[in-house]
């Protein structure tokens, strides 16, 4: 088959989805384009796959009026890819594939992968809908990474929704001994007491994020005379003033009273190495369909404390302590609990490594999407 995927810009788990799809459906010989910014083909490296052809189509964050230059460039590059399947992920790519696709003679069939909620409130909360609702109508397949986003497909009109997970990377496995060097090289980085329990949050530090509630909790734990040192890292990339209130937060919340320490790693190469040597992973997030870095969490082994929002329940299920979203007073007492109970740590975590093992893989999860397509060239042809 001939499939393009068109993509928004991503330095995250969207765009690590869609590169191990280009790369597995190429592999089993199927014709693969992408369309998206070049900066995001520069960070994931699509034009570097063996069978994938890159198209540069700059789309934006915000509706305007440069959207007619995008459909009209993204007209020109379906025609050259002559695609019978064109796949967008994410609201913004499929808004201009849609209308992309209102101008061609000859409609190739078009599937929707939705990732993310929409959040928007009041003006843009009711645009934001309005899209959503010609999405869903129009596509001839929308795929939500969770079942709350298909069901919020259908509700909307879809005339097929179907789940279909991001699968995490294989996760690279960490001896114990690299583990522990990592831990002491953190412990020095820092200056904390390579003893002290680790609290590991992975992702951009953005709203959705919901960092203020881990600054709030950590609060809470005050020094932490009952369950020793606790140190709570962050790596991922920021936006700058969401980096900046959190800074402030914390620093407000420290000059009150004694609290555990809090450190902005940035974005790091080493995310393996670094939740081998953390004791607890945490995800605080408002909503998540299917984090990928909560499923590597799961594949290492980790004893998890996350927020039950969006596919995340249905992710971890008993493997992990999960709490309603923005409960700090929750978190707390679920860090706090784990801290002084080591074995329930390793209970966790070895709960976390058998779910981890029972996830798909990204060749699984092409194949089952190959299957999809069949269907709904096959539906066309007939």
């Amino acid at each position: 088959m001939r499939i393009v995927f068109a993509i928004g810009t991503s330095t995250g788990g969207v765009g690590t989805h869609v590169h191990a799809l280009a790369r597995d459906l190429a592999a089993a010989g199927h014709e693969i384009g992408v369309i998206g910014p070049a900066a995001t083909d520069e960070h994931f490296g699509f034009s570097l796959l063996p069978g994938v052809r890159f198209g540069v189509l700059e789309l934006g964050t915000g509706i305007g009026a440069s959207d007619a230059a995008l459909v009209r460039r993204q007209r020109t590059l379906l025609r050259s890819f002559a695609p019978q399947i064109v796949h967008a992920h994410g609201f913004r790519a499929g808004f201009i594939t849609l209308l992309t696709l209102r101008t061609l003679k000859t409609r190739p069939k078009f599937v929707l992968s939705l990732h993310n909620q929409a959040s928007g409130q009041g003006l843009r909360g009711r645009v934001e809908t309005r899209v959503e609702t010609m999405l869903a109508r129009g596509a001839d397949l929308v795929l939500g990474a969770s079942t709350d986003l298909v069901d919020r497909a259908r509700e909307l009109g879809a005339q097929s929704a179907r789940f279909l997970p991001a699968a995490a990377p294989e996760v690279t496995q960490v001896s114990a001994e690299a583990a522990a060097a990592t831990r002491a090289g953190l412990a020095e980085e820092f200056d904390f007491d390579p003893g002290a329990l680790i609290v590991l949050a992975v992702g951009r530090v953005a709203r959705q994020k919901n960092y203020p509630m881990l600054v709030r909790a950590l609060a809470r734990l005050g020094a932490g005379d009952r369950q020793g040192e606790i140190v709570a890292l962050i790596a991922g990339a920021a936006d700058d003033q969401v980096l900046a209130d959190v800074r402030a937060q914390y620093a407000e919340a420290a000059a009150a009273s004694a609290i555990p320490a809090l450190h902005f790693l940035g974005p790091r190469d080493n995310v393996a190495e670094l939740a081998a040597a953390a004791d607890i992973y945490a995800l605080t997030s408002v909503w998540e369909a299917r984090a990928l870095v909560l499923q590597e969490a799961l594949m290492t082994g980790k004893a998890i404390v996350a927020t039950a929002t969006g596919g995340t329940a249905e992710l971890v299920g008993d493997a992990g302590m999960l709490i309603d979203d923005d409960d700090d007073a929750a978190f707390a007492a679920a860090v706090a609990e784990l801290a002084v109970d080591p074995a329930r740590r390793a209970e966790l975590g070895t709960r976390a490594r058998a779910r981890g093992a029972e996830l798909p893989a990204e060749r699984e999860v092409a194949e089952e999407l190959a299957g999809l397509y069949t269907e709904l060239v096959s539906a066309q042809v007939g």
